[in-house]
């Protein structure tokens, strides 16, 4: 078990909160999606939420993919601590850049490099780790793949920050900034977290269903995924140097993920079908709906790159990335991970020697079930605000997605309190209490 994993969700989800309560209350507009509240908005959410959410069940997940321990673990703390004062001082650049704040713009500059120290910690510890093994599945491919995408967008985001914030002058940069930005959110959202969120949840899918799991360097995956990604990076270049062909190549590299989902569905099909367990739970079959977001914000994707003045239809599917496709799986597999880390880290010390509730035993779906409806709901609610350009519609959703996030976080607590186990096996003698938002027993990571 890793002693921060717990720390870096909590964490997340307040990120996560505070993001939506501030677009709930009137920051940022659908008008202007780079206008600077928004900017602050959307780093808030995908760096603060999905970005420490990715980083907290990684440094979980890829040991257990590895078949190792965690390579470099003191590093996870310090990681922690550079994320979240990195991502402060960037957002308090932005709000400053609007207007809201009285400091000097060039804050944002000193955050950026926060955030990628903070991330080149935690990309030094999961590579090591994978390339510890000789030999790793599809699942280690994909999360390495996933942070090369990641070390880019790291490198174009402090080159955009410290361009905004005045450090830095390239004239050629500033001219091809609004053209880039897009290029610099798909490789995080989509070059990162998906490419990642694809490789990790093969195991889940495979482990939570009970059904044989796809691995191999045969998965046609493992060669869409680097094709796609070097058409992506191609774009780029092309892009600054104001060539012809970047928006062709631009087109190639989302069709080429287009491709890559529908792969990825077929394999999570095949999984389901041919599942050992017949009934399955409330995180599997949220799981299931994200993939169906994935899908749909693929396709809105194609159209979008398709039809370039179409701004409402780039802006609907990235929404749809980022809310349907990885917090909802986010929020599904948390409904699973948090308990299952909290049955093993309290009673492990006691297995097979005391009596000790199941995993399922730290929840209550029926509390839960109705709160992720909503959530998905609402997110369908919000794409099509954005796609008619109705902020009052779209805000109404935000804080329906509020309040159905609180609900599930209230869940998470409560399955880390274990205020659903039944009493008389809760807490026997020799068991751990277990703290809130880190590990208290003694593990190797």
């Amino acid at each position: 078990m890793s002693r921060w994993t717990m720390t870096y969700f909590s964490a997340s989800i307040a990120f996560l909160l505070s993001g939506l309560v501030s677009i709930g209350s009137g920051y940022g507009t659908l008008s202007a999606v780079d206008a600077p509240d928004n900017l602050a908005i959307i780093h808030l959410i995908v760096i603060g939420w999905l970005g420490l959410l990715f980083c907290g069940a990684l440094l979980q997940f890829v040991p257990v993919l590895s078949a190792t321990h965690l390579r470099l673990p003191w590093l996870a703390a310090p990681a922690l601590l550079a994320l979240c004062l990195g991502l402060g001082l960037l957002t308090m650049g932005f709000l400053a850049l609007g207007g809201r704040l009285p400091i000097d713009a060039t804050i944002m500059s000193v955050g950026g490099m926060l955030l990628g120290i903070g991330f080149l910690c935690i990309m030094a510890m999961l590579a090591t780790t994978i390339v510890a093994q000789r030999a790793f599945g599809i699942s280690g491919f994909l999360v390495l793949v996933g942070l090369c995408a990641l070390g880019v967008t790291i490198v174009l985001g402090n080159m955009f920050a410290s361009l905004l914030a005045g450090v830095l002058d390239i004239p050629l940069l500033a001219t091809h900034l609004a053209e880039l930005a897009p290029y610099h959110a798909g490789l995080g959202i989509l070059g990162w977290m998906t490419v990642t969120a694809i490789g990790v949840s093969y195991r889940l899918f495979a482990m939570f269903m009970l059904a044989p799991e796809r691995t191999g360097a045969r998965n046609p995956i493992a060669i869409a995924v680097p094709c796609a990604l070097a058409a992506l990076f191609s774009a780029i270049g092309l892009r600054f140097l104001d060539a012809a062909w970047a928006q062709t190549v631009t087109i190639v590299a989302v069709i080429l993920l287009a491709l890559i989902v529908g792969l990825y569905g077929q394999d999570v099909w095949r999984m389901f079908k041919a599942r050992r367990r017949k009934t399955l739970e409330l995180n599997s079959w949220t799981g299931l709906a994200a993939l169906g977001f994935l899908a749909l914000a693929a396709m809105l994707l194609v159209g979008a790159v398709s039809f370039s003045t179409n701004m409402a239809l780039a802006t609907a599917a990235f929404y749809l990335l980022i809310m349907g496709w990885l917090t909802g799986l986010g929020l599904g597999q948390l409904y699973k991970i948090i308990p299952f880390l909290t049955w093993l880290e309290t009673y492990g010390p006691v297995m097979g020697r005391r009596e000790v509730p199941r995993v399922q035993d730290l929840v209550d779906e029926r509390h839960a079930r109705p709160w992720f409806g909503t959530f998905y709901v609402s997110v369908l609610v919000g794409a099509a605000a954005i796609l008619f350009g109705s902020d009052p519609l779209f805000r109404a959703a935000t804080w329906i997605q509020c309040a159905a996030v609180a609900a599930l976080a209230l869940e998470y607590l409560r399955a880390r309190r274990l205020s659903y186990a039944p009493l008389h096996v809760r807490l026997p003698p020799g068991a751990v209490r277990p703290h809130t938002i880190c590990v208290t027993t003694q593990t190797k990571e």
